[in-house]
């Protein structure tokens, strides 16, 4: 449904100011609006034109917001008790009288149905073929209605002071704005949204007579309702007459009205509600593979194991490493080794203990008749080269050249060691509480001190130490 036509009255008659206030504002109309306001504001200065264009405004904007199934009597009263409220913070703040006060009534042009609601003592017509079909008349407590020619009267809500029912007021007063659904539409029906002003010179029979003509489009109606209105209304006279049309395809209208929208109203509810139903499976769906996805994760471990993490004593950071992948030399050490066959060479300081740790293989190639194990029984030191069973191996490497200092803490046996970036020197340790100093080359006053206690049970298992200065 979208209107033929539009015409509209908004005049000030003998007031000196205009208080009414109608939407949509006056020459901007279009066949593509749905939504008529017209109010009729009264109040000390300037009041009553604040208060008709606060609450005409914030309506109009509102409910373009809801949808047709959204529409009831429930919405419209919180609405309006919401621009009330700001009507009363506009009033405090400019320290206006809160006599200011408007009446309120709109119509909605839905698909196939009208939607109308009033407060206060402005008028709603709906017209057809020069019959009035419903009227709206405020007076006091009485609604009086007048549906398809038979007369009924609706006793509205009973209050103790009556006055609340002819404007909103900015002022804590109840509000209880009455609402109707017109479902009977035909093309061509008129309807009427007026402020009292114009009823004051005319009449329902009048209205009747200007509508009834056999064409309508000889007439203005506009020009016809001025003339009867002109020079004789005491007060402003505004309104909006509209008529229908029909024939237009069923489309969204541009507050969000569905256009397959029935008289139940569901469509909408049960289209979001599968949408809902849709994204919570797709949801589903996605965590239970990911979830698949995480436990199907296979976690290994390395075959060797540190005992303990290091104690440190002097040492900034320690970083523990795995021994690179590729083939390293087992001897780098650019310390000389001691071999048979070198008479400038010192073999290294000995201990008491029987049990060697490490013995250096000779760099010289040419030197061969000294086996492993009889160098072994030579050097009874706190490290060795070959691993012997009840050992634990400690492989250290180093970004700087260093020094290593081992001392076997319980028979004070002490032992250095050379140790070049390019080096992966093995340690094989027996049981004991054991201190390994590391100083840098390059700087001696860098130093890290490292603490091993190792037991029977540490046996064949290794730890690898990188180490950073």
């Amino acid at each position: 449904m979208s209107p033929d036509s539009i015409y509209y009255l908004f005049e000030s008659g003998r007031k000196r100011k205009q208080e009414d206030y109608i939407w949509p504002i006056p020459g901007k109309a279009t066949v593509n609006d749905r939504v008529f306001i017209v109010c009729d504001g009264t109040g000390s200065f300037d009041g009553g034109e604040i208060a008709s264009k606060l609450i005409c405004e914030f309506m109009a904007a509102k409910v373009m917001r809801f949808p047709e199934y959204r529409m009831s009597e429930e919405l419209i009263n919180n609405l309006l008790t919401e621009a009330r409220d700001r009507l009363i913070s506009y009033a405090r703040e400019y320290r206006l009288d809160t006599d200011m006060a408007t009446t309120f009534s709109m119509l909605i042009l839905y698909d196939q149905k009208v939607f109308m609601t009033w407060f206060g003592d402005s008028r709603i017509y709906h017209l057809r073929n020069g019959e009035i079909l419903f009227r709206t008349k405020n007076d006091y407590q009485i609604n009086e209605l007048v549906q398809e020619g038979e007369k009924t009267t609706a006793i509205v809500h009973s209050q103790p002071d009556n006055s609340f029912l002819h404007a909103i007021t900015a002022d804590s007063s109840p509000i209880y704005a009455e609402t109707k659904w017109i479902e009977d539409v035909r093309n061509g029906d008129y309807f009427l949204v007026c402020s009292k002003g114009l009823l004051e010179n005319v009449s329902d029979e009048d209205i009747k007579s200007l509508l009834s003509q056999t064409n309508p489009e000889q007439i203005d109606p506009v020009d016809s309702l001025k003339q009867m209105s002109i020079e004789k209304t005491q007060d402003n006279y505004s309104m909006y007459l509209i008529r229908v049309n029909l024939k237009e395809p069923k489309k969204v209208a541009n507050f969000g009205i569905p256009p397959d929208e029935k008289k139940g109203g569901f469509i909408l509810p049960r289209f979001v509600l599968a949408l809902t139903v849709i994204g919570a499976l797709l949801i589903f769906f996605y965590f239970r593979k990911k979830r698949n996805e995480d436990s199907s994760i296979k976690y290994t471990s390395q075959p060797t194991q540190p005992v303990s993490a290091p104690r440190l004593d002097s040492v900034t950071r320690a970083i523990i490493t795995s021994e690179p992948q590729e083939t390293v030399p087992m001897v780098t050490d650019p310390v000389k080794s001691y071999s048979k066959g070198d008479g400038n060479s010192k073999p290294p300081p000995t201990v008491k203990v029987d049990s060697t740790i490490r013995a250096q293989a000779p760099r010289n190639e040419d030197v061969t008749d000294k086996s492993v194990e009889e160098t072994e029984k030579e050097m009874p030191a706190v490290v060795s080269a070959k691993k012997l069973s009840g050992q634990f191996l400690i492989k250290f490497t180093t970004d700087e050249s260093c020094t290593l200092r081992i001392a076997n803490m319980d028979t004070e046996e002490v032992i250095d060691w050379d140790l070049s970036g390019s080096d992966i020197e093995k340690i094989y340790l027996k049981p004991g509480n054991y201190s390994i100093v590391a100083t840098s080359v390059n700087d001696g006053t860098k130093a890290k001190t490292y603490h091993f206690d190792v037991k029977p049970r540490d046996a064949n298992k290794t730890q690898n130490i990188h180490i950073t200065f």
